[in-house]
């Protein structure tokens, strides 16, 4: 029978570990660029370190730098790649390297040394590169102390098992940080939509909301709402609601339901709501339009590539308006509708012809449907 002594297991572990932990946790640059730093530290005896990326030319576009001796001046720092330029030319791919090896093959490597830095608190450097194909992506420059040029098999060990653990987890950063600014460009895109749009998680707790939905949700909002919650005119019938159909909420289908406002007599509310498919009860995600009863059969397609640009230059009741035009209303049924007076309407619409450069009701439905 196999047993694990715990204690055993504990004298013998990693005493990097939690260091590793860190770096394979690091979800953005920053976090990662501190989790580096503290494993390379405890690691080698460090004078400093210096992350370059986005490079260029084998000119970095950014970098992040650590300097373990306080003593010296972090702006003497090497932030270029110009002294490993020839190095890297003449081996393509290579996955590490040190100044040493860079002096042998390159006689005018230490004079570009010394016009970066004419008195660093190093003598040598260890490169290790990063490369997606024949594109150099990164390097992670750690500049050995003078005192201790040679390193032990335990260090040169560890070094070998860097690479591969940062490499891991620059990729993983660098694709979850192009994902947030994607899903921020799709944010601000839907933020200025005029769609009511919320999405929620499995308790109801809104992520995102557009404008136009902050707005809609303000007015059905008590005096003493929760902040970040929908108001409670609208989560309590939406929660009965989706507790008790049987077709709510089901991946990847969309239902609808009709809220009456508690208090206003007249008003309510029409949500419809759609999950993603693959939900999981713990990792639900639901997206809720919201739109006041009695406009829904005159809301424009938000969807029509044509109808979106022109939708955003409109204010939210110039949109109604412009709905009602498009669908064959004349000026006094939308007053009627509204309660507005004629006089109103006509100017409103006015404005929505100035704004959306058309000439007459025909071109305006034509251009919203």
């Amino acid at each position: 029978m196999l047993m694990l002594d715990a204690t055993s297991a504990a004298t013998v572990a990693d005493p990097l570990a939690a260091e590793r932990a860190a770096v394979v946790k690091a979800l953005d640059m920053g976090t990662l660029w501190q989790a580096c730093t503290a494993l390379i530290n405890k690691a080698l005896p460090c004078h400093s370190c210096s992350l370059l990326f986005d490079i260029d030319g084998y000119q970095p576009l950014q970098g992040r730098h650590h300097l373990a001796e306080a003593g010296d001046d972090p702006a003497r720092l090497v932030t270029s790649l110009e002294v490993a330029a020839p190095y890297l030319d003449a081996n393509p791919q290579i996955r590490s390297y040190t100044f040493s090896q860079i002096a042998l093959q390159d006689a005018h490597a230490p004079q570009r040394l010394k016009a970066q830095n004419p008195s660093p608190g190093w003598r040598e450097f260890i490169h290790l590169a990063f490369w997606q194909d024949t594109r150099l992506e990164a390097v992670l420059s750690i500049r050995i102390l003078t005192a201790h040029t040679d390193l032990s098999d335990a260090e040169l060990g560890f070094l070998a098992e860097l690479h591969p653990l940062l490499d891991a987890s620059l990729q993983r950063v660098r694709m979850l940080e192009s994902d947030r600014m994607r899903h921020k460009a799709v944010e601000d895109l839907l933020y200025e939509l005029p769609l009511a749009a919320v999405l929620v998680d499995q308790d109801l707790v809104p992520s995102y909301m557009s404008r136009e939905a902050k707005r809609l949700c303000r007015r059905w909002s008590a005096d003493a709402e929760r902040q970040a919650r929908l108001p409670r005119a609208i989560e309590v019938p939406l929660r009965h609601w989706m507790e008790s159909a049987d077709e709510a909420a089901a991946p990847g289908q969309r239902a609808s339901f009709a809220i009456a406002h508690p208090q206003r007599a007249g008003e309510g509310l029409r949500v419809e709501i759609s999950s993603a498919p693959g939900n999981s009860f713990r990792h639900a995600q639901h997206l809720l339009i919201l739109a006041p009863e009695g406009e829904q059969q005159h809301l424009i397609d938000v969807t029509s590539a044509r109808a979106l640009p022109a939708l955003q230059c409109l204010s939210p009741s110039e949109r109604k308006v412009a709905g009602l035009v498009a669908s064959g209303l004349s000026n006094d049924a939308i007053a009627e509708r509204l309660c507005r007076s004629r006089k109103t309407i006509e100017s409103q619409i006015s404005s929505i012809f100035r704004k959306l450069n058309v000439a007459n009701r025909t071109q305006l439905a034509r251009l919203l449907t």
